[in-house]
């Protein structure tokens, strides 16, 4: 596991949307000395199944899985996240609904 690598893991059935969700994730702040990278999967049986096999696919400790069409606007975002965790080790997950 790599403890510095964040990975946005996303089903997607829309290329439009792909493209647009992606012009956001450009726009985050990255915090030093990590990587970022995003996982695309396309034609999962099920959102679950998707979400699954993008798991298989990367080493990064910090992973967030996402539909194509989340936008995320909050330019801090990766830097809040990582606050979250860093400040109360007994919290491993975040969501959103």
């Amino acid at each position: 596991m790599d403890e510095k690598k964040i990975s946005f893991i996303m089903c997607t059935n829309n290329e439009y949307y792909m493209r647009e969700c992606r012009l956001y994730l450009d726009e985050l702040i990255i915090p030093d000395g990590y990587e970022v990278n995003v996982v695309e999967v396309t034609g999962a049986k099920s959102m679950a199944a998707g979400y699954n096999e993008g798991m298989r696919k990367t080493d990064a400790k910090y992973k967030i899985y996402m539909h194509q069409d989340v936008f995320l606007i909050n330019k801090s975002f990766l830097i809040d996240l990582l606050s979250v965790f860093q400040q109360d080790a007994s919290i491993g997950m975040a969501g959103m609904v």
